[in-house]
């Protein structure tokens, strides 16, 4: 694997935390520094900002999103990565609507949990508990896929 694209709804929370958390794990040599990683949204608004209670938890647990801008999903994008991990069912539903060809490069990003829902929910408007919960299942996957390549 060269590249990894990480993808929810809005790309303002879960997918921008682990575009930036696997960069994170690449500054301090815990990452492959070869792998390209990005993020986007399946219904993302164009240079939106991290949602601001994603922006506090991320730097509690050491990670800056004051720079994330969303990005929007297009062929393009989508095309140029090895693999795409997306979120939920409803990402998985929309990524297959609008971009059939992608079923084969895509997964849910749990299948690098051992435990747990399928699904990494999505925690917009939700406490910062229940954010920093999300977050971590998220660093969680990350860890073990890291460890895979």
């Amino acid at each position: 694997m060269k590249s990894v694209l990480f993808v929810c709804y809005g790309n303002i929370m879960r997918s921008a935390f682990a575009e930036a958390y696997l960069r994170h794990l690449q500054a301090s040599g815990e990452a492959p520094s070869r792998l390209q990683v990005a993020s986007a949204g399946v219904r993302a608004y164009p240079l939106e900002r991290a949602e601001p209670a994603a922006r506090r938890v991320a730097q509690s647990l050491g990670i800056s999103l004051d720079h994330h801008r969303a990005t929007p999903t297009s062929a393009d994008l989508l095309a140029a990565f090895d693999r795409v991990y997306f979120m939920d069912r409803l990402n998985q539903e929309i990524l297959a609507e609008d971009f059939p060809h992608l079923a084969s490069k895509a997964d849910f990003l749990s299948v690098w949990l051992e435990e747990g829902p399928l699904e990494i929910d999505d925690p917009y408007r939700r406490s910062d508990a229940e954010i920093a919960a999300c977050f971590r299942r998220i660093q969680t996957a990350i860890h073990r896929l890291v460890d895979s390549l």
